[in-house]
């Protein structure tokens, strides 16, 4: 099994559902970083995993569908919001924005060598993608995340809340405003006695 990363952009979008993007993560007759040509027709429309940041091998972050036309591949695919690896992989990819970059594990079912562009290269035909994933850096050429969901600020300031385990932290930011309101008034009687 051998894993294939590439460069990522991402776009927020409003519409959609909580946790959903789209990243392009694979694109053909380019050669990539690794000396690897891929080829149209090398990936199967499947349903597969969102790994978790740079392939870490836990809990999957999500899952998705692999698509394709004549010119590259992406994933359709959500974060599980409802569990700790998916929150915190959707946020980073979120906040990360241009700089995330995107890979995915493979399995080769087909490969030859030959010369591209004047350049001795492996040429990717048919693959079994394992999972895609969210990386730090990547060695694919031209590829980008198209959207992610932005979601609305007022739950989204929820969903942040619940992905740090502060649930309480509301409560907290009102009882520490009272308790400023409260010295506030306490300072201004105290000035009028004096």
């Amino acid at each position: 099994m051998e894993t294939k990363t590439y460069k990522a952009h991402i776009e927020l979008k409003s519409d959609g559902e909580p946790g959903e993007f789209k990243a392009v993560f694979s694109t053909f007759n380019v050669i990539d970083l690794d000396e690897d040509v891929t080829t149209p027709g090398a990936f199967e429309e499947q349903e597969t995993v969102v790994e978790p940041w740079n392939h870490e091998y836990t809990l999957p972050a999500g899952k998705g569908v692999i698509k394709f036309n004549e010119k590259e591949a992406w994933m359709e695919g959500r974060f599980f919001l409802d569990t700790q690896v998916g929150k915190e992989n959707y946020q980073t990819v979120k906040n990360m924005g241009g700089l995330a970059e995107w890979s995915y594990t493979f399995d080769i079912n087909k490969v030859s060598f030959g010369e591209f562009e004047d350049r001795k290269v492996r040429f990717l035909e048919k693959l079994d993608v394992v999972g895609v994933a969210p990386v730090t850096r990547g060695a694919g050429i031209g590829t980008h995340t198209v959207a992610i969901k932005s979601g609305d600020p007022k739950k989204q300031s929820e969903n942040e809340d619940e992905t740090t385990g502060d649930r309480g932290k509301s409560s907290e930011v009102q009882i520490m405003r009272t308790r400023i309101q409260i010295s506030e008034i306490e300072y201004t009687e105290t000035e009028d006695e004096h």
